[in-house]
């Protein structure tokens, strides 16, 4: 005898199960920006980072209806939106939009008809900043789609690994897993980037300032990335690509290189050697931020000598909040413009360098924050 209801795979007996739980659902993601305090520009070569989460976050809001048969791109920041038809495939076009589209390729294949109907971001994080806008997108988007589409539940690690594919794989940008991890884990840390990440929580940094200064100048991170990298990886052709880690001053002077190339691997031991001098003053009880505004100072030497990504208005900013009490400065993110950030001890300092930055655009005082979170 024939049954009369109609045959169902699990899959989409799963799909509807899914979809009727989903219905009429609203809410958020919330992910941080993030700095880098040290280690600018190491993270993509298999070196140690330590990046901080900052309270200038974005927030990711959506809806999700019964069978829609399409989902709409908005964003609170610009005038623009797109829409995806879910019989469509997502295609990357230089749209605003392509970090969410990058997010939905990741999964698409799990989807099927769960897909919310709208998406709007909402985001504090200026954008081409070097304060990983995108990245705080890419995590908010993994977030929603994997844990409150999907339910897969999945740990800030994971997180960070789906929103780094996203972002280096599906759109072939050159970067390290350092901002995906920030925004994703949120807090302070120590990574080493080889390999599976390993994650040294550095909390006792709790009581400093951080004043964050944006130039306004606007970069293209990616340009910026491969020009650094194209220099670093000829130059270590002559050293039959030497383990980074492992390269010395010697090294470098005894080998006959271009002396842009030469300035460009003394930059990397300069930094590496830095960072870790900062990872062991930060895993102190009572750090010394002294000790760690000459080491911040120090980086950003690096950075605008022997890497030269530095902007002289971010040059101009560094200088200005020192001169009015900070304890270091440096740039953060790729460089030739964005951000610059400056420590200080008390209130007092941060508010009068946060007064001093204001000249040249917008800045403010930033706190430690937590990563991606729902609501």
């Amino acid at each position: 005898m024939h049954s009369s209801h109609p045959n169902f795979d699990d899959k989409e007996i799963l799909s509807a199960i899914i979809l009727l739980l989903n219905m009429q659902k609203k809410g958020f993601i919330s992910s941080p920006g993030r700095i880098c305090l040290f280690g600018e520009h190491q993270d993509y070569l298999g070196l140690p980072v330590i990046p901080m989460a900052i309270n200038k976050r974005l927030k990711l809001h959506y809806q999700l209806h019964r069978r829609p048969t399409y989902v709409k791109l908005q964003s609170n920041q610009m005038r623009q939106s797109e829409e995806l038809i879910f019989s469509h495939k997502p295609q990357i076009t230089d749209s605003p939009y392509d970090y969410l589209k990058a997010a939905f390729l990741y999964f698409w294949e799990e989807l099927n008809l769960i897909l919310p109907s709208r998406i709007i971001i909402d985001s504090k994080i200026p954008i081409r900043a070097g304060l990983s806008s995108s990245a705080a997108l890419l995590t908010s988007m993994v977030l929603l789609i994997s844990d409150i589409v999907l339910k897969h539940n999945p740990d800030a690690e994971t997180i960070a690994e789906i929103a780094y594919f996203c972002e280096h794989d599906i759109l072939g940008i050159s970067c390290g897993r350092m901002d995906q991890y920030a925004c994703s884990l949120g807090g302070i840390f120590h990574m080493t980037s080889q390999g599976k990440p390993d994650i040294t929580s550095l909390q006792a940094l709790r009581k400093p300032y951080f004043i964050i200064g944006n130039s306004g100048v606007e970069r293209n991170a990616d340009i910026s990335l491969k020009k650094v990298q194209q220099d670093i990886f000829n130059a270590l052709k002559n050293f039959n690509y030497l383990k980074l880690n492992e390269l010395t001053e010697e090294d470098i002077k005894s080998a006959k290189l271009p002396q842009l190339h030469k300035k460009r691997l003394q930059g990397i031991i300069g930094i590496r050697e830095n960072t870790d001098a900062a990872f062991k003053e930060l895993k102190r009880t009572n750090i010394d931020l002294y000790y760690i505004g000459r080491l911040l100072t120090k980086q950003q030497y690096y950075l605008r000598e022997n890497y030269q990504v530095s902007h002289p208005k971010l040059d101009v900013m560094c200088k200005s909040a020192t001169e009015n009490g900070a304890l270091g400065t440096k740039l953060t993110g790729a460089g030739f413009g964005g951000c610059m950030f400056a420590l200080a001890a008390e209130k007092e300092s941060a508010i009068k360098i946060r007064d001093a930055l204001q000249t040249y655009g917008e800045s403010f005082i930033t706190q430690i924050d937590t990563g991606v979170s729902k609501h």
